[in-house]
């Protein structure tokens, strides 16, 4: 019930925000949806060592700011989630990754919904060339490299309490 209540209290301020230029408190701001919030994936996943549905972690790598107010610091952990993860096979079937940036924590605690961070990587499938040298080969291993960069967007207006 206090979930609900929290989910009222935020869409109030939204609507009083965008519609009159208020918040709804001196400290709150409101992260508008589209904004940018760079990031790079904190370690190297791959398709033969990745669960469907395994949280991995991205890094922020510039502040994000509303009205002025760092909202989002640099260094914040993002999560994403693995939503395709195939092994290399042998006959040279190649291996898949891909992950969606779901959310980022904001200064207040609030979670911030994000969307279209989607990585995805496909390893180099080596089935003819199995079959002509008559070998089992493996297929290239689909990996997405630590470091790797993507700008998610948020997805809707956010109502940010800030000090």
């Amino acid at each position: 019930m206090r979930k609900f209540f929290v989910s009222v209290r935020t869409a109030l301020a939204v609507l009083l925000f965008t519609t009159f230029g208020l918040s709804a408190s001196a400290g709150d701001v409101v992260l508008k949806a589209g904004t940018p919030v760079p990031m790079q994936l904190v370690n190297t996943i791959d398709g033969k060592h990745s669960t469907v549905g395994q949280v991995v972690d991205f890094r922020v790598t510039s502040d994000i700011k509303a009205d002025g107010k760092t909202v989002i610091p640099i260094g914040s952990i993002a999560k994403a989630q693995v939503v395709r993860a195939k092994k290399n096979g042998l006959l040279g079937q190649a291996g898949e990754i891909q992950v969606n940036v779901t959310s980022v924590t904001a200064v207040d605690g609030t979670q911030v919904v994000l969307s279209g961070g989607t990585l995805a990587d496909e390893g180099k499938n080596k089935l003819v060339l199995s079959l002509f040298l008559c070998l089992f080969l493996k297929g290239g291993n689909g990996e997405l490299p630590a470091g790797m960069a993507c700008s998610p967007i948020v997805s809707g207006n956010t109502v940010i309490t800030v000090d």
